[in-house]
């Protein structure tokens, strides 16, 4: 449908005999696959390749981050038929397709060449840093008056009580300028992922289509766009309530009507109007304050999180789901293969693909107990940067909105960006949603709990104040 993007930032700066060199990707990738599960795997085949182009950069000098577009192609070693319980050639009718591991690599080969091109041709510069405000995410939890959450869902129905969490609105961006004082990129963080049309068949990068296309309009064509998802776990760009309303206004704002549903192209220019909004309101200030020689400082490690301990409900809603989903999965499968006539239907696998989903979501739950026993801690890279008086800092998770707030708040940085998805990690949340019981928050959908997301706010904020 649309181009999928990886942004390059690439900074040096040498100070008081030191120089450091640090190196951000923004990805239209659901997430960056890492060494959490696959030895092989999208975030340490980019660095090999990097690395042997410019020794002089190390591995993790380089962080990639992915948008979380729903509708990008898959990164990873495994096999289709152990991803989705359907071999691929079944899947495509006999037509060409990449399979996921031939799409890692040939990822990585062409993120790895935009570093390298970002690297060899960087210049002198200035950089700037500011707050602006865009309505783009809202908590995509509901709550019942029982105390049950659901994750989306009518809310107009009797039962609704409230939105279980916050939403943050912030835009915190950075701007980079050549010498001349032209404005070259910008960086945009928002607790947002990029999810408006994730149920549409089709590779896109989403919002950030029309995002970049519109900034690139009213700000220069040549303008970089680097988008960065912030503490987004428990968020979503899709709407909870006066849906009936934003529908009006996009109408009446010219932007389009097809609705705010999960194919809505209109939803996604208004978001794009609503970045491109934020990004201007506060440029005539950047533009007035660039620090031409900011200090620049890193530092990344490898630290071991407490595991999510299962318990014996826990188990046992496995089995069941086990002994639910997987003759269900199994007999659809036998069924596609004995009429291969079926399999010529558009999307014809999409049932037994859930079917498959549910009964193996299951099966990690019970292997999950069993790694348990061996370790109660999992290691997870993290990464914080400073950039003068501005901080980013991040983790591989579909982390939960409190998490990061509660960084922010702690940071000794005048303002901290937020960056989830660095790596291939499952959701973080919190105990007020996994109590609520909805999607992100149950076993299966997370390695690690709240007991993990106070360790990682403690040590990120820990390594934060180690750069002042």
């Amino acid at each position: 449908m649309d181009p999928l993007y990886a942004t390059v930032l690439a900074l040096e700066s040498g100070q008081g005999g030191k120089t450091t060199r640090t190196i951000l990707v923004g990805c239209d990738l659901i997430g960056i696959p890492d060494g959490m599960r696959d030895a092989s795997n999208l975030r340490d085949r980019v660095r090999e390749l990097v690395v042997g182009k410019a020794p002089e950069l190390t591995g993790t000098d380089i962080t990639l981050n992915g948008s979380h577009t729903h509708t990008a192609p898959l990164s990873s070693a495994e096999d289709v038929n152990d991803i989705y319980g359907v071999p691929l050639e079944m899947i495509s009718s006999g037509k060409p397709v990449m399979s996921p591991k031939d799409y890692m690599e040939f990822a990585a080969q062409r993120i790895a060449e935009g570093v390298v091109k970002a690297w060899k041709n960087r210049k002198p510069g200035g950089i700037s840093f500011g707050l602006s405000k865009a309505v783009l995410g809202h908590n995509r939890l509901q709550v019942d008056k029982t105390g049950k959450s659901l994750m989306y869902g009518n809310t107009s129905r009797p039962e609704f009580s409230h939105i279980e969490g916050y939403e943050d609105h912030n835009l915190n961006l950075i701007y980079t300028w050549d010498q001349a004082g032209k404005l070259t990129g910008v960086v945009v963080n928002a607790a947002v992922p990029s999810q408006v049309t994730e149920s549409m068949y089709q590779i896109s990068a989403d919002y950030w289509n029309e995002t970049r296309a519109l900034l690139r309009e009213e700000l220069g064509k040549e303008l970089y766009v680097l988008p960065q998802v912030s503490a987004a776990g428990d968020q979503s760009p899709h709407l909870m309530w006066e849906t009936k309303a934003e529908e009006r206004m996009q109408k009446l704002m010219g932007i389009g009507n097809e609705g705010v549903g999960r194919s809505s192209l209109a939803r996604r220019r208004q978001l794009a109007r609503y970045v491109t909004d934020g990004v201007k309101a506060i440029l005539p200030y950047m533009k007035a304050n660039i620090d031409w020689n900011p200090v620049l400082s890193q530092k990344t490690e490898t630290v071991r999180l407490s595991r999510r301990l299962l318990g014996e409900k826990d188990l046992e809603d496995a089995r069941k789901e086990i002994a639910e989903w997987q003759p269900k999965y199994e007999k659809m499968l036998a069924e596609a293969r004995a009429n291969p006539e079926m399999t010529k239907k558009p999307r014809w696998y999409t049932n037994i693909t859930i079917a498959n989903t549910r009964f193996r979501r299951g099966q990690s739950v019970l292997e999950r107990y069993e790694l348990e026993k061996k370790s109660a801690k999992l290691g997870v890279e993290l990464k914080v940067i400073r950039i003068g008086d501005m901080a980013i800092a991040s983790n591989p998770f579909e982390l939960y909105l409190d998490y990061g707030i509660q960084m922010k708040v702690k940071s000794p940085a005048v303002q901290t960006f937020i960056v989830q998805l660095t790596g291939a990690g499952t959701y973080l949340p919190t105990q007020r949603s996994i109590n609520g019981g909805a999607y992100g928050a149950v076993p299966a959908s997370t390695l690690f709990g709240p007991e993990a997301g106070n360790e990682l706010v403690e040590k990120t904020v820990s390594m934060l104040k180690e750069l002042w």
